[in-house]
């Protein structure tokens, strides 16, 4: 059965799991497994629960982080708009097809070209083929994982300069792509991926101006 099928069943058996968590009236879900992230993720937005998934490593993390209070005009005469990714190709790589499906959702809303690709194998083929600006490369996948991809684009000398960012529910994993014989990637994001913290880093990452009101 393949991936795209065994999504629905999965989400259906899920309903009892959905219901529970509704009853709470909670606005977040704390897991400790990243391995739970997409699949929460995936039910919650099946069910129209309207939580957010985090992991509580990522709760402790901005426990310890103090907020600085900055000051704030008391009249704006203009908003900034936030550059568009127009004429962006954008490379997804992901195992999960909602999560696929996601990510060049937003990007795409935003101006971009976006290409998927739901292997490593996949991925590497569609980078040579379409050459973009940016390849978002999930870290944890089945065979070739991101790491392994990620060091095969950094050796190719047709793909090595390709920005990469490395997608991982798991951030102590980061570790695992840096190699002193290659150059570290663009960016990171970690699961589950809200819709600011993809657009923040990939503008940063391609290095978009800001516009000046």
């Amino acid at each position: 059965m393949s991936m795209s099928e065994y999504t629905p069943r999965r989400l259906k058996s899920a309903k009892i799991k959905a219901d529970q968590m509704a009853a709470t009236g909670a606005k977040i879900v704390a897991t400790s497994c990243h391995n739970c992230v997409d699949g929460l993720t995936d039910v919650i937005r099946h069910y129209k629960l309207g939580m957010q998934v985090t992991q509580l490593v990522n709760l402790v993390a901005n426990a310890l982080v103090y907020e600085v209070k900055v000051a704030v005009p008391e009249k704006i005469e203009k908003a900034i708009p936030a550059p568009s990714l127009e004429g962006y190709r954008i490379l997804v790589v992901d195992d999960e097809p909602d999560t696929l499906v996601y990510l060049t959702t937003v990007l795409e809303d935003n101006g971009a070209v976006t290409f998927s690709a739901l292997s490593g194998e996949e991925a590497i083929e569609t980078a040579r083929k379409e050459k973009p600006d940016l390849i978002t490369l999930d870290l944890s996948m089945p065979g070739k994982d991101g790491g392994v991809i990620f060091k095969e684009l950094r050796s190719d000398p047709e793909l090595a300069g390709i920005k990469v960012c490395i997608v991982t529910g798991k951030p102590e994993l980061r570790g695992l792509i840096y190699d002193r014989h290659i150059s570290p990637p663009d960016g990171f994001l970690d699961k589950p991926i809200s819709e600011e913290s993809l657009l923040l880093n990939t503008r940063k990452i391609l290095e978009l101006p800001h516009h000046e009101p």
